[in-house]
């Protein structure tokens, strides 16, 4: 934040200052390239650069101070570059690229997809703001910070997925955004959230299109990672009623030590220590710290 402190600084100097910055102009590439650099991406519709986006920032006494278009101002694209991949796509991509969600995803998704805001994507392309508010400016330091993600944490799960997509590279893509989530700041964590939802559910159609084996026991995990993502957005309660209407005999084997581990961590949440003592001998080390990272995200909301 110093750095960006710096740069507000200079900009405050050179309001008017303007330089030609390129973006990228092929989703593809970008896609590449934030695999390798383990950032996201920005992408926005080439026609839309043509709109102005007025721009909020504040400088080191706190002053709010105002710039009429991010896309002619410079200084503001290139950190901006600093932190995201940028692509604008031209529109004549739209039909192939709307082929690939239609139908697949929210209508809210869809409105973002179309419109004329950036719009935040992983390296698979798909979009983390999608319920982010229009705003009169665009506060870019509120951008930055909510969405400026190293995705070292998940690279291999993104080049997985980028690869290959099947149940297995997609459910783990999932969990490790959800194991993500808990370490993003609180303002987006419900949309990286979101996006580990995206693809849980589409790990459950490639569950039933591949009809594989313990398929059951396989749709039981999803279900029980839907829990885990409730108890990300801080609803242990939630979770504990609905872990209660569960019967424990027809609880498959491979999900015996996550279910183990929601009550266990529900529990905490709640600071009912004696439950959460009954499950604390069926977790692992690694959930242990999983369980702490989810209570500690918990407690700062």
């Amino acid at each position: 934040m110093k750095k960006f402190i710096i740069v507000c600084l200079m900009l405050m100097s050179t309001i008017g200052f303007s330089q030609p910055v390129e973006w990228l102009t092929s989703l593809e590439a970008a896609q590449r390239l934030s695999l390798i650099q383990n950032k996201m991406i920005v992408m926005t519709w080439e026609d839309s650069m043509t709109l102005p986006l007025p721009v909020t920032i504040k400088d080191e006494n706190g002053v709010r101070r105002y710039i009429d278009d991010l896309f002619k101002n410079g200084i503001l694209i290139n950190l901006l570059k600093e932190h995201f991949i940028l692509v604008s796509v031209n529109e004549s991509e739209y039909p192939k690229m709307i082929e690939k969600i239609e139908n697949k995803r929210s209508t809210s998704y869809i409105d973002k997809f179309n419109d004329d805001s950036l719009k935040v994507m992983d390296a698979n392309g798909t979009i983390v703001n999608v319920d982010a508010p229009y705003q009169e400016f665009f506060d870019i330091a509120t951008f930055i910070q909510n969405y400026a993600i190293n995705t070292e944490f998940i690279n291999a799960e993104l080049k997985s997925y980028y690869d290959v997509q099947n149940f297995v590279t997609t459910f783990r893509l999932s969990s490790r955004y959800l194991d993500m989530a808990s370490y993003v700041f609180s303002q987006s964590r419900e949309e990286f959230v979101n996006v580990s939802s995206i693809y849980l559910k589409e790990a459950e159609k490639f569950l039933i299109e591949e009809a594989m084996d313990n398929q059951e026991a396989f749709q039981q995990k999803i279900e029980l990672k839907q829990l885990e993502q409730e108890l990300v957005l801080g609803n242990p309660k939630k979770v504990l009623r609905k872990l209660k209407r569960l019967d424990p005999t027809e609880i498959n084997d491979i999900n015996n030590t996550l279910v183990s581990f929601l009550y266990f961590t529900s529990y905490l949440m709640r600071k009912d220590e004696t439950n959460a003592s009954n499950y604390r001998s069926d977790i692992s080390l690694i959930d242990l710290k999983w369980a702490s990272a989810i209570i500690n995200s918990y407690v700062k909301l």
